[in-house]
């Protein structure tokens, strides 16, 4: 069953999509670009509120879009979000010369880091197999220019390849990148462990506010499992203070 990956910019969207059956939240900003990091303090506070009612639900969180190449920066500030408590640290990856030595420094990081591979102009499926050799907890494909989707920049054959290789390795995979709702049958064919959406989830562009229903309505499509069957569909009880 394909998981449901929701990117949120603030606890409400959160909390929204974490009632809603989202299967990972994933913090970032969507005003600071593709991977936009937001501030290292909203990433704890939202981490400390999610986890008092959603427990159970992986959260992962972006470090920001960087400058290919920056292993140093990349390090850094994987650890400023890797210490706000989350449990996957994404971090993007562009193809070039560099980018198997990117991969090779991030495995060795003290996080559970997440390579995302940039592949608006193809996707290389060596560096899909140096991650995967590696043993990264995931690997996703991604965009860095959200004016087409995934599948313009990408063959169905080649990610079909992406997936299957990290299969091998026993690697989880997770495919993204300004992905609709008519996206939907091809990402179930190629089956991949999660798939990462925002723009199709909010009311206008990827910059405007998530709603919760069409997070619904989304999960639904993709899994052919209603919302309220979702593990982290229902809070945990707090209580009522006397």
């Amino acid at each position: 069953m394909i998981r449901l990956l929701t990117s949120v910019r603030d606890l409400d969207e959160a909390r929204e999509a974490a009632a809603a059956g989202a299967d990972f939240i994933d913090l970032k900003e969507p005003h600071a670009g593709a991977l936009g990091a937001l501030p290292a303090t909203r990433v704890a506070a939202i981490v400390r509120e999610l986890r008092m009612t959603y427990p159970g639900i992986p959260i992962s969180a972006t470090i920001g879009d960087l400058q290919p190449g920056d292993d140093a920066a990349i390090a850094y500030h994987a650890a400023v979000i890797g210490q706000c408590g989350v449990d996957y640290v994404k971090a993007g990856v562009s193809p070039g010369p560099g980018a198997r030595d990117t991969l090779t420094r991030m495995r060795a990081l003290p996080w559970k880091m997440v390579p995302v591979l940039l592949c608006d102009d193809g996707l290389d499926l060596t560096l899909v197999e140096h991650a995967s050799e590696l043993r990264f907890s995931a690997v996703m494909a991604d965009t860095a220019r959200k004016t087409g989707s995934l599948f313009n920049g990408v063959s169905l054959a080649v990610l079909d390849s992406m997936v299957q290789i990290a299969r091998a390795h026993e690697v989880m995979v997770g495919l993204a990148g300004a992905l609709r709702l008519e996206h939907v049958s091809r990402l179930r064919a190629l089956a991949p462990d999660f798939a990462g959406f925002r723009s199709a989830l909010c009311d206008g562009p990827r910059t405007g506010k998530l709603e919760g229903a069409r997070v619904r309505a989304l999960r639904e499509q993709l899994t052919g499992v209603p919302a309220c069957a979702a593990p982290h569909a229902q809070p945990v009880n707090q209580g009522v203070a006397a």
